[in-house]
């Protein structure tokens, strides 16, 4: 999935959104991670934004902003974090990306992780929207 992330990461531009679909513990931090730390001069520690909603990193390739939208209760709060911007500026991975659907037309991308079998094996599916 590493390399999966990486592989992404490498043809993405400013603009793009990948919303990151999956259960607790799928492994979309995880994908978050590896997509944002290929594009940085120096890894760095890549943090999971469940409790501040939003990090965002400078790159090679612009602003990154690592969205999860999990603990929003609806739509009207992503003006609060800046979420319509982002999407213009940058290049936004969204984790639980289902309450801003409605907002996610161009250029978005959508990446589902289920876990399968074993603990470490994924499914994982790309879909353009």
């Amino acid at each position: 999935m590493a390399d999966l992330a990486r592989e992404i990461a490498a043809s993405a531009q400013v603009g793009d959104i990948f919303g990151l679909k999956g259960t607790l513990g799928a492994g979309k931090t995880f994908f978050a991670k590896n997509f944002i730390n290929s594009l940085q001069e120096k890894e760095q520690e890549i943090l999971s934004p469940t409790f501040n909603l939003v990090y965002s990193y400078q790159t090679k390739k612009g602003e990154i902003f690592h969205f999860d939208l999990y603990r929003l209760k609806s739509a009207q709060e992503l003006e609060n974090i800046g979420f319509f911007d982002a999407l213009k500026n940058g290049i936004s991975l969204i984790e639980w990306p289902e309450i801003a659907a409605d907002f996610l037309k161009k250029n978005y991308y959508e990446i589902e992780i289920k876990t399968i079998g074993k603990e470490e094996e994924r499914e994982i599916t790309i879909s353009k929207k």
